[in-house]
């Protein structure tokens, strides 16, 4: 009897873990103060979406509305909510103040202090770059591996958190001093061959929560770290296979976390990591969400659908625009969701956040090669205009009916979303390693 027990056990065993598609449940984690143990292995169960209806969500705090502009950018997109969307009036020319140099690619968005007085930027060079208002270096911190993600600032700004190529996520003080870091590649046993390159790189940018908990993407999980010292709160498994979390975290106003996987399937889970519900998509999710300020969570994925589904699982609507969506989506104060299309035929498309309804689109050049499409997310100032990169070399800025005010060459492609300043200074980082800064 024994015998069978246990060749039932197996075949069970095996079956979850062959499974490719399907969506997995939160799994407690045995982790190690430094990083991830050996007991941390994903779960391909699916969800129970009765027990998390139990959970009850924690609401964020008010200071969550709060737009980025004058209150520096300290996250990327600007928001837990990941708008896109500032508080204060951009630049109406392309007026160069300064340009900061770095050794590498810039691909990530920058991050700017709640003063206003430091800019943060990443670079391939795999160094962070704390740079003044006169595009001056402060200091610079080598994280030992290429940075693809931007850096977040605690609300107090005296901690800077980004992840990097290094299989690490790393907090430092204001000065450039590491504080801590966060180890997430597994330790191999004696013998056993090492984790494959690149498995357990950092490539989504923090969320910090309002209890200053950390939460980001890491090959198959979501992982939400305490601030202090850096200590596991969870690890939620996302999928199996080729689950990868590429997706950056947004955060609704009543606490609910959204996010996507490259095994196309969309979470939403609550403060403790239970599963709310989950959406299959039709190809990898690797845009970010954004989250209205009534709860309606909108996100894409590469079947080129975008979805916006109301507090509850409720979805409103969603419209095919006909081409892989991977920039992260931006929502303005004036009602407008903004997708920006990865190609082969490039574009910016307007939509009516309440009804999916087209207002314009604005076309590109493609980039070269493959690299065709845009990968900046748009960003919108106070007064409508709108703001982005693209893989043609260009930033661009545009009215709130998608006409060009103007736009600027670089010397290389754009993937970085561009940020705005408490005095409206528009940041925002190349390919040619360069971050540029532009006078309002």
């Amino acid at each position: 009897m024994l015998h069978w027990l246990v060749l039932l056990i197996a075949l069970w065993s095996f079956s979850a873990c062959s499974a490719e598609k399907t969506a997995p449940s939160q799994k407690k984690e045995k982790w190690t103060a430094a990083g991830l143990g050996d007991a941390a292995k994903p779960n391909a169960m699916a969800p129970h979406d009765s027990a998390a209806k139990k959970q009850k969500s924690v609401p964020v705090s008010q200071k969550a509305t709060d737009l980025a502009g004058k209150h520096g950018w300290t996250m990327f997109r600007g928001n837990r909510r990941r708008t896109g969307a500032a508080d204060v009036a951009g630049p109406t020319t392309a007026n160069l103040k300064w340009v900061f140099r770095t050794g590498g690619r810039i691909y990530a968005d920058a991050a700017v202090s709640t003063d206003g007085q430091t800019v943060y930027v990443a670079s391939h060079d795999h160094s962070l770059y704390a740079v003044d208002t006169d595009g001056r270096k402060k200091w610079s911190f080598d994280t030992g591996g290429k940075i693809w993600t931007s850096p977040a600032i605690s609300d107090d700004g005296r901690q800077i958190y980004v992840g990097s190529d290094e299989d690490a996520l790393f907090a430092l003080s204001s000065n450039g001093k590491m504080n801590w870091k966060f180890v997430t590649r597994e330790r191999p046993q004696k013998g056993e061959a090492k984790p494959e390159a690149g498995r357990f790189d950092v490539d989504t940018s923090p969320l910090l929560l309002d209890d200053g908990t950390i939460v980001f993407g890491c090959h198959l999980k979501l992982i939400a770290l305490r601030p202090a010292a850096g200590d596991l709160r969870w690890a939620f498994a996302a999928g199996v296979g080729s689950a990868k979390v590429f997706s950056s975290a947004a955060q609704s106003l009543d606490g609910t976390i959204f996010f996507g996987t490259q095994g196309d399937y969309f979470f939403a889970i609550n403060h403790a990591s239970n599963v709310l519900w989950s959406k299959q998509t039709g190809g990898d999710n690797d845009s970010t969400p954004v989250v209205d300020i009534d709860g309606t969570v909108y996100f894409a994925s590469d079947d080129g659908i975008v979805r916006s589904v109301a507090s509850g699982n409720v979805q409103k609507w969603q419209v095919k625009l006909g081409s892989a969506i991977r920039a992260p989506l931006g929502l303005s104060t004036h009602g407008t969701l903004y997708v920006s299309t990865y190609g082969p035929t490039p574009f910016v498309a307007a939509l009516d956040k309440n009804t999916g309804k087209e207002k314009w689109r604005f076309h590109i050049e493609p980039g070269i090669g493959d690299f065709y499409g845009i990968q900046s997310g748009v960003t919108t100032d106070s007064a409508g205009r709108v703001y982005f990169g693209g893989r043609d070399g260009y930033v661009y800025c545009l009215d709130s009916s998608g006409k060009l005010i103007w736009k600027h060459r670089t010397d290389d492609q754009v993937d970085a979303s561009p940020v705005l300043g408490p005095d409206g200074t528009l940041y925002i980082g190349s390919d040619d390693g360069r971050l540029y800064a532009f006078a309002r």
